[in-house]
């Protein structure tokens, strides 16, 4: 109650604070982008800038927010204008650009005007953890707090039917608000040529090896509202995973992880033969390079059943994270079978069958409602074009 009124305030605060800055024109061509997770040019920013650099180049003044100013070398040669998250440069362009684009949220401090358009991706498909509204017994500055996000949003991507359903509920924005395209961030999945993968295991120094992408969601220190996210022991083995994996599907297999990037205390749980690929920034470029995943409760499954290779979902706590996080969607219902012991996830990858996958996948879309288009960044370019226009 008292975090979440504090919380509350601090917005409240920044909103009189910024008000001010509302003096200044609104530029119709000028976009400002934020990864309200890592801050950083990737997830489903990143296509979405691509899109408009290659189609509309000359038509936008593009800027990106940045948390670490002297990491922006995948900025090089492209027209995009780095900003230093939370500097007075970055209130001053958020306030002056007719489009903020978001995967997460950060807006709702930001007195914005009804000509802005608030265009959020959000950063994970299907509907499978409660938050919002749904995940605590929340106080009513909690869904204050809500509704300050939900009056700003414009435009809200969702990648199935049950998304738009659950999503609107939590997040208490109306659901006409909610554009089902799937995530821009997926485009590639449906897109990339064979060679993109093995492109990107050369990088990695992968090249002629097979490796499975573990991909754990974070946890926090307390099942309270507002606990920070950490790494933690998460129980599995590598070594005997990738034994299981060259016996299913042969191959020498490198077993890699990437953590959360909402994780602030990572703690290096993993031994020196594993690859640690946290601070990789593209995560479906590893989807479409890594040759099977693991993950637990992450949403990046939705994204991995799409590109139709082995997934496996392992965590020794589910009982624990069911009961403290709760479910939309029953664990049943989930394509990848779920395991909460490293002899079961064993058992599992040795009896995998490719056809009863896939089979599970497909129902799994069906169930969702899902309505990934491979051509999200299009539609949200031309959809700023259009807008920029008026």
């Amino acid at each position: 109650m008292i975090a979440e009124m504090t919380r509350y305030l601090k917005k409240m605060g920044m909103l009189v604070l910024l008000y001010p800055l509302r003096i200044f024109p609104i530029k119709s061509n000028r976009l400002l982008f934020d990864d309200n997770l890592s801050h950083k040019f990737c997830d489903n920013i990143k296509p979405i800038i691509n899109c408009l650099l290659e189609n509309y180049e000359d038509d936008f003044e593009i800027y990106l927010s940045i948390s670490d100013m002297s990491d922006c070398e995948a900025l090089n040669g492209k027209k995009i204008i780095p900003v230093q998250y939370h500097s007075i440069k970055y209130f001053f362009i958020a306030m002056t650009s007719k489009f903020f684009i978001s995967n997460s949220g950060g807006y709702s401090f930001l007195p914005l005007r009804k000509t802005q358009y608030v265009i959020n991706t959000w950063h994970g498909g299907g509907a499978y953890k409660r938050f919002g509204v749904d995940a605590y017994n929340v106080s009513k500055f909690y869904r204050y707090d809500i509704m300050l996000s939900a009056k700003k949003t414009s435009y809200f991507l969702s990648t199935c039917k049950r998304t738009t359903d659950i999503f609107s509920k939590a997040l208490l924005i109306p659901r006409d608000r909610f554009w089902e395209i799937g995530m821009p961030r997926n485009d590639i999945l449906f897109h990339a040529d064979n060679e993109f993968g093995v492109r990107i295991k050369r990088k990695l120094g992968l090249d002629g090896k097979k490796f499975v992408l573990y991909a754990p969601t974070y946890r926090r220190v307390s099942d309270d509202t507002f606990g920070e996210s950490v790494s933690v022991d998460y129980g599995i083995d590598t070594k005997k995973v990738c034994e299981a994996l060259n016996n299913r599907f042969g191959g020498e297999w490198i077993f890699a992880v990437r953590l959360h990037p909402a994780i602030k205390k990572r703690a290096n749980n993993f031994g020196e033969d594993v690859l640690n690929l946290s601070e990789y920034d593209d995560m479906q470029e590893l989807i479409l390079a890594s040759d099977a995943m693991i993950n637990d409760f992450s949403s990046s499954m939705w994204d991995y059943m799409l590109t139709g290779k082995p997934g496996f979902m392992f965590a020794t706590d589910i009982e624990h994270y069911v009961s403290t996080t709760a479910l939309y969607t029953p664990i049943d219902k989930w394509p990848f079978k779920a395991c909460n012991t490293n002899d079961e996830l064993i058992e599992t990858i040795k009896n995998f069958d490719y056809e009863d996958y896939r089979r599970k996948c497909r129902e799994h879309y069906q169930y969702m409602g899902g309505c990934e288009s491979g051509e999200a960044s299009r539609k949200v370019c031309e959809l700023i074009y259009g807008k920029s226009k008026v």
